[in-house]
């Protein structure tokens, strides 16, 4: 294939035909999308190409075109493209005039890499542009990410259940000067990628969407999260975001964007001291009442496990019997049993002839700040511990095993874990405290926790002024 015979992609049309060839660089590669249409099951995945002009243009790929292609095609990796179908583009979902259907009679050569042809290209969006701007539309834009939710796992309309994950995303536009808006990414993103919070972090691609008259942002299959500012914006991009949000205080969302989140990054002491400002517990049946103080905290904080609790068993006899769980499908039931002899029964009236244990413990964390109680429910115990509580239950009225209980019970002695802790004042015999209980339990990422210190040793630096170095990509982004 030889470049004199290539046109810009500026000059693709529908008019073309498949009389065309372009030579470009892969800028962004989705993951492979399975999907169900009129014609049976299928597959699709999708690329988008730049030019040596700086043009871009999508393109994608259908059933055997996956096969054949997917593995072969490399991001940032220059190509000789030719034979695919071209239409109008959607302004609604994409971003070029046309787009590319790669399909039979498409060909693909490697070309040499070419220094004239432009890597990944941003036109950054402020937080406020996109609030004003049309839904659904793709932006480009950058903030600090100011926090990272739990992933959760969501159950789509067809039944299958689907990894999501919130990311709150901060910048200082705005009449306010501050500006926050909620990104989510699902999939094995959401799962496995690190999201170092307090972090800056640039995002090409994302499509707005809107709730409630509030615009959010989704990742979609070509969307790139990059925690290292672009060539093009160079060191100082990262210090002036990381200098704005310590000049803002480092704000947090508004209360809209809080319900249901894992909370900010926070010492034990930070914990405690916020814990002093709760307002009650609502009461049920009763509206709340907006002028009042928040009655539920949120927080994630790094801890070392002391103490575990064990006078008493640290799990419960559960009942295993199958409810409604309003949503159209089953749950286990859950509530404690009472042993009645010949059989296990709990408060709803459900027998059973062997109980489920789960795990309900106390544990004691510590950091340089001071210590704090949280209780613990079963997904937090099986991590803790590292087995189920129904192994713990088998071994603890059997004396000949008592070696191997305690060996158990010792395992979560000195691990240091996060924990997304929720906190809410309540009456327990007749007396009023706070109880602080665990929502999700993580591994310590000593990657992920370094990345996060030397994010706020330069945020503090930069609140002096003091012009940093771009900081070191550990263990990527």
């Amino acid at each position: 294939a030889a470049p004199n015979a290539c046109i810009d992609i500026a000059s693709l049309s529908p008019y073309n035909g498949k009389r065309w060839k372009i030579k470009g660089r892969i800028i962004t590669k989705s993951d492979v999308r399975k999907f169900n249409g009129a014609r049976g099951p299928g597959q699709l995945f999708k690329i988008e190409i730049a030019d040596g002009s700086g043009a871009e243009i999508a393109a994608t790929f259908f059933g055997t075109g996956v096969d054949q292609y997917f593995d072969q095609l490399k991001t940032h990796q220059v190509y000789y493209f030719s034979g695919g179908s071209i239409k109008q583009g959607n302004p609604k979902w994409d971003r070029s005039p046309c787009v590319i259907t790669f399909d039979q009679g498409t060909c693909i050569e490697e070309a040499e890499d070419d220094t004239a042809i432009p890597g990944l290209s941003y036109s950054f969006q402020s937080l406020a542009q996109i609030q004003q701007g049309e839904k659904d539309s793709i932006v480009d834009l950058k903030g600090v990410l100011s926090e990272v939710r739990p992933c959760v796992q969501i159950t789509l309309r067809d039944g299958k259940i689907r990894p999501k994950r919130s990311l709150i995303i901060w910048d200082n536009s705005g009449p306010e000067g501050s500006s926050h808006i909620e990104f989510t990414v699902w999939g094995e993103r959401a799962e496995k990628e690190d999201f170092p919070q307090e972090s800056p972090i640039f995002i090409k691609g994302a499509r707005v969407g809107e709730f409630n008259s509030m615009k959010s942002l989704n990742n979609v299959g070509s969307t790139v999260v990059s925690f290292e500012a672009p060539p093009a914006a160079g060191p100082a991009a990262t210090q002036e975001l990381l200098q704005a949000w310590s000049a803002m205080g480092q704000p947090a969302p508004p209360p809209a964007m809080r319900g249901g989140g894992g909370g900010k990054r926070a010492s034990i002491q930070e914990v405690q001291d916020e814990n002093m400002r709760l307002g009650p517990a609502p009461i049920p049946g009763q509206p709340l009442d907006p002028s009042s103080a928040p009655s539920v905290h949120r927080h994630v904080l790094l801890g070392t496990i002391t103490t575990v609790f064990t006078e008493r068993p640290p799990y419960y006899p559960a009942c295993n019997q199958q409810v409604d769980d309003g949503k159209g499908k089953t749950r286990a039931c859950n509530k404690k049993l009472s042993d009645e002899g010949n059989c296990w029964r709990c408060v709803s009236g459900h027998q059973c002839e062997q109980p489920n244990y789960r795990y309900l413990l106390r544990a004691r964390l510590a950091d340089h700040t001071g210590t704090v109680e949280v209780s613990n429910f079963d997904e937090a115990g099986q991590k803790m511990f590292g087995c189920p509580a129904n192994d713990l239950a088998a071994l603890w009225d059997d004396e000949s095993r008592n070696e191997e209980l305690q060996k158990i019970l010792k395992r979560p002695y000195w691990q240091r874990m996060v924990f997304s802790v929720k906190s809410q004042r309540e009456v327990w015999q007749d007396e009023e405290r706070v109880k602080v209980s665990a929502a999700d339990v993580a591994d310590e990422d000593v990657i992920k926790e370094a990345r996060r210190k030397l994010t706020e040793i330069r945020a503090s630096l930069c609140s002096d002024g003091d012009a940093l170095p771009s900081s070191p990509n550990l263990g990527g982004a």
